[in-house]
């Protein structure tokens, strides 16, 4: 089921989590209301139709149980997921039971809400797919079929040489292939070139008859929009035996599937999944304002430097960045001018920096930088010397010019430390050295020339 204008009620007893849960939900395309008292959650069940309902039962007079069996002896099409804590386990274990679709566990993650609500979204898709074309069904019709052409789930067979010789008609729905375009095609045709490797050493390794199921997340190209994917995970087993294929009209070549050994295999559709983990990644290791790294990924992208370095005995460099007269600018003008002029500031400095290099925003005007390939103090002057320049061209606030600079301190691995701590502790301590001197330069932890 689609995004668009799915209405989903949310209930909670913690009016701030319902304000986040709103945000959070709404950026993703759905139609929330949020109710955090009994009388309020009636009231609104009477008056909309919701597709889900994501219940609390925690909230004081709230009979979970009956709302259930009221709402699905009216439709069975309205998903509910109930939210629950510790105290009341037995209760949201009484709500599967009754009908629900899933239980979550408070405090419960933003991506593993989206997840269950996409997937009870789905199943209450598929159960309404099935009720309007189950009395179409004759009993003697292949029933095995029937559940193949209607899954929601690409499924596929590829005969020895890797070409289809069946898949469902759900891949014209996802991917905009029709079923003929595709039969005695190459699987690879529809994989997304950086993940052909993979796909070819997962899916169709003729190096063993292995008939244990394999699992591979791949991206799979979309034909409407040529740059365009969709990530699937997906299963594939050897079937070695023949296959009976005699009642499947669908398939143009039923018995070349019959030579050697095929391939059978399900596609399961993960984008939403994965764009939620991309933007909770995001949220979690880069600056909201610059777009950045934040610390943490600076850390974890330093501690691999380390370990690189030790392994192959090299050098490299780390700075400690900040900005001379951003203070008073912010004092003056407030965090609205402020802001924009980080930004301004984060932009010029990236600029400055191979892709290789790493720019962290560490907070307020402070920046700390990762130099992998830097191993002497010319190379570093080289680059310190840039970021002065490009730091010190004006810009302007309501038409008047304004200026900063950067004072800059500068470490090396493994000569001033040989640990993440002291690394950024040496850079710290020299950048001090020049802010608390003549500022608008840089500075080295230690004077030794590095060659």
């Amino acid at each position: 089921m689609a995004n668009d204008r799915v209405k989903i009620l949310v209930t909670d007893t913690n009016i701030n989590i319902l304000r986040k849960l709103k945000q959070d939900l709404g950026d993703f395309g759905y139609d929330v209301y949020v109710e955090n008292i009994a009388s309020k959650i009636l009231l609104s069940l009477k008056i909309n139709c919701f597709d889900l309902i994501l219940l609390d039962v925690t909230i004081p007079e709230l009979k979970v149980l009956d709302i259930i069996e009221s709402i699905h002896s009216i439709n069975t099409h309205t998903a509910i997921i109930t939210s629950n804590d510790a105290a009341n386990y037995d209760l949201a274990i009484e709500t599967v039971r009754r009908g629900a679709f899933d239980m979550l566990i408070k405090p419960y993650e933003t991506v593993s809400l989206i997840s269950t609500i996409q997937d009870a979204l789905d199943n209450s898709a598929q159960i309404m797919q099935d009720k309007s074309v189950a009395e179409e069904i004759e009993p003697a019709d292949n029933i095995y079929q029937f559940m193949i052409e209607n899954s929601q789930d690409i499924q596929y067979i590829l005969d020895d040489e890797g070409k289809f010789t069946f898949i469902n008609k759900i891949v014209e729905t996802l991917l905009g292939y029709s079923r003929s375009e595709l039969l005695g095609k190459h699987y690879t045709e529809l994989v997304y070139p950086d993940d052909l490797d993979k796909a070819v050493f997962r899916l169709h390794d003729k190096r063993s008859n292995n008939p244990l199921t394999q699992s591979v997340e791949l991206r799979l190209k979309c034909k409407k929009n040529s740059t365009g994917y969709l990530y699937f995970e997906i299963m594939s087993m050897a079937m070695p035996r023949p296959i009976n294929d005699e009642a499947s009209e669908t398939s143009t070549s039923n018995k070349s599937m019959l030579n050697g050994t095929a391939t059978f295999g399900i596609a399961h559709d993960v984008t939403i999944r994965k764009k939620v983990e991309q933007i909770v990644h995001k949220k979690a290791s880069y600056d909201h304002l610059t777009s950045l790294p934040n610390n943490i990924l600076f850390h974890d992208r330093l501690n691999l430097a380390i370990a690189h370095a030790k392994r192959d005995n090299t050098v490299f460099a780390v700075m400690y960045l900040d900005l001379d007269g951003f203070k008073s600018i912010n004092d003056i003008y407030g965090h609205h001018i402020g802001d924009k002029v980080l930004q301004i500031m984060s932009s010029r400095l990236l600029k400055c920096l191979r892709e290789s290099d790493t720019l962290a925003r560490v907070g307020g005007d402070e920046f700390t930088l990762l130099l992998p390939h830097v191993s002497n103090n010319q190379e570093a002057a080289i680059i310190a010397n840039k970021l002065t320049t490009s730091a010190n061209k004006p810009f302007l606030i309501n038409k008047e010019k304004h200026s900063l600079s950067v004072s800059i301190g500068i470490a090396f691995f493994p000569e001033d430390g040989e640990s993440r701590e002291l690394l950024i502790q040496a850079s710290d301590k020299a950048m001090y050295k020049i802010k608390n001197g003549q500022k608008n330069g840089y500075e080295f932890h230690r004077q030794k020339v590095l060659n």
